[in-house]
């Protein structure tokens, strides 16, 4: 049996292959690209079968249509290498991104079954997510599971979920998406994609609710209605965007370019001492201005890329990139 893990960046999807097969994995990466290609199988604990199950661990991605290598990846490999059954690994924090390509991974004809992860984060916000009407909503299968968890962590059910869904072959409905056809437009797979959103969010409105006795905001949901509001968000988020700018190539950025810089100088100027004037001047040349030159060069510009890439990877795992997304 062919399993296939897909789900959106950030939403746990890694950690739970990682909890699934018991890091035992085979790492190689994806034909044509350099995106890191991960297989495994189920560890026994959770296989007391014995049954062959081979777990795929596709990359991050938040829809069907291939906008991004990852997504193209995705895409193929489901279409064409047609896996048994799909684990989509559904952000319980953010329910309504997941649903979305969830809706698209149901139209392709393979059984789906959904991990609602992060289960344990909703709670502490006092959030309740309506599994059993979610799955009566979808049509598949639907198991709470906190990746991060060694025991009571929902797995055990979940694996018994695919053999469920795989041994029965019980054809699973997608939702209905007003005007959906293969060969729209892009004007109207715009308007498909809004009535998508309309959809899923009315689920969402159907399944999610707070708790009566949770009145109390958490400093997060402060944060969240303030980074999403309609008229703030866009503002806040391109000062977010000119502070990570500014901090990666004016203030620490630079800093950390001329302290490498300096490294690179006294270097150079040792390397220059010790030749002296035995060498000849085309080695010496060679060595000093083409090697050292060379990789001071490099080295003067890469702080700012790195800084730049680390607060952005900040903001990708704080979750802020994706609830500015939506």
């Amino acid at each position: 049996m062919k399993i296939a893990l897909a789900g959106n960046p950030n939403s746990g999807k890694t950690t739970l292959f990682n909890a699934i097969t018991g890091k035992v994995e085979y790492v190689g990466n994806w034909p044509g690209v350099t995106v890191e290609k991960k297989e495994g199988s189920v560890k026994s604990s959770l296989n007391p079968g014995k049954r062959k199950m081979t777990i795929v661990d596709l990359p991050g991605a938040y829809s069907m249509s291939p906008y991004t290598s990852e997504e193209s990846i995705t895409r193929d490999f489901v279409r064409k290498e047609g896996p048994d059954v799909i684990i989509n690994i559904v952000d319980a924090t953010n329910l309504g991104r997941s649903l979305f390509f969830t809706s698209q991974l149901m139209e392709l004809g393979i059984p789906v079954v959904i991990a609602l992860n992060k289960s344990d984060m909703i709670q502490k916000k006092g959030i309740i997510i309506d599994t059993e009407l979610l799955s009566e909503l979808l049509g598949c299968p639907v198991v709470r599971t906190v990746s991060t968890k060694s025991m009571n962590n929902g797995l055990d059910f979940l694996i018994e979920a695919v053999q469920s869904v795989f041994d029965t072959k019980k054809k699973q409905q997608p939702l209905h998406i007003k005007g959906m056809k293969t060969d729209a437009t892009k004007e109207e797979q715009e308007q498909i994609d809004k009535t998508r959103f309309s959809v899923v969010n009315e689920i969402v409105d159907r399944v999610e609710r707070r708790r009566m006795d949770s009145s109390e905001h958490t400093f997060q949901d402060t944060i969240d209605r303030v980074v999403a509001n309609k008229w703030l968000g866009i503002p806040i988020f391109a000062l977010v965007i000119w502070v990570v700018f500014s901090i990666s190539q004016s203030w620490l950025g630079p800093w950390l370019a001329d302290l490498f810089v300096g490294w690179i100088d006294a270097f150079y100027e040792l390397i220059e001492s010790v030749l002296g004037e035995n060498v000849h001047p085309v080695l010496s040349s060679l060595l000093l201005d083409g090697i050292i030159g060379g990789v001071g060069a490099v080295v003067g510009f890469l702080p700012l890329i790195m800084v730049l890439f680390f607060m952005l990877a900040l903001l990708e795992d704080s979750g802020y990139m994706a609830r500015v997304a939506l």
